[in-house]
């Protein structure tokens, strides 16, 4: 009776972990999922960095090369360098591929700037104004 009973609770607590990572995949998604999710959310920190060394230069730099020791300047998954263009005066923007939608992460940025889209996506800066966080 008593190793019927063991065996018993040895299979519900067996359905109970099964049903418990089920739902885990279910509400966080795949693994491949949050990978991507963690991709564009470190490609999101590269661009951060990226326009705080250009912030209050006096000229624009000609490529993101010229940028200090330090900056990722490749995206962290294809490892092709991150898009910049000089526009007239101060502005420049920033540009990288996504592999999700901003809204598809937790981690929604307060002010909306960094939100992106699936794909590529352009970020507009001046380095007059300090970046956005």
């Amino acid at each position: 009776m008593a190793r019927r009973r063991d065996l018993a609770l040895a299979v519900g607590a067996a359905v109970v972990v099964v049903a418990v990572v089920a739902f885990g995949f279910r509400i966080l998604g795949p693994p491949r999922d949050q990978r991507a999710i963690s991709a564009d959310e470190r490609r999101v920190e590269d661009l951060r960095g990226i326009a705080q060394q250009i912030y209050g230069r006096h000229s624009l730099p000609a490529t993101l090369d010229e940028l200090r020791f330090g900056a990722k300047l490749e995206d962290p998954v294809t490892h092709s360098p991150y898009e910049y263009h000089a526009k007239s005066g101060t502005a420049y923007e920033l540009c990288a591929t996504f592999a999700t939608s901003s809204g598809e992460s937790d981690s929604e940025r307060p002010n909306g700037f960094w939100n992106h889209a699936r794909g590529r996506q352009c970020f507009e800066f001046d380095t007059a104004q300090t970046p956005p966080w």
